[in-house]
């Protein structure tokens, strides 16, 4: 009896832990404008400059920034997080440099 809730925790588990890296790694797309920096699939771009993208993303928040597993991403693609002041977190890989706003509803870009 305990073999099997053995093994099938830990069926869920694994099917769970590949259920998140599935939905979090392909949820986001490498911008060619921002030197391959992750962006939200689902994020609606709705202001575009020359070194600035804003999007439209409801996932954003002033208070409590961007989602873990949109961390977790940048992370694993080479950026590094460098500082942070209010809602602009700072990032770099080897001399590219990223600052990342997160706003209520909106997430903008801006590359130095």
């Amino acid at each position: 009896m305990k073999k099997k809730v053995t093994i099938t925790v830990t069926g869920v588990v694994l099917v769970g832990a590949i259920l998140f890296y599935f939905i979090t790694f392909f949820a986001y797309t490498p911008s060619d404008k921002f030197y391959g920096f992750p962006v939200p699939k689902n994020a609606k771009l709705v202001k575009e400059k020359e070194s600035v993208n804003i999007y439209d993303w409801s996932k954003a928040s002033e208070e409590n920034g961007i989602p873990s597993g949109y961390k977790l991403v940048i992370k694993s693609k080479g950026w590094k997080e460098i500082n942070r002041e209010g809602a602009s977190t700072y990032y770099t890989k080897g001399k590219e440099k990223i600052d990342l706003i997160s706003q209520t509803n909106e997430l903008t870009l801006i590359k130095d």
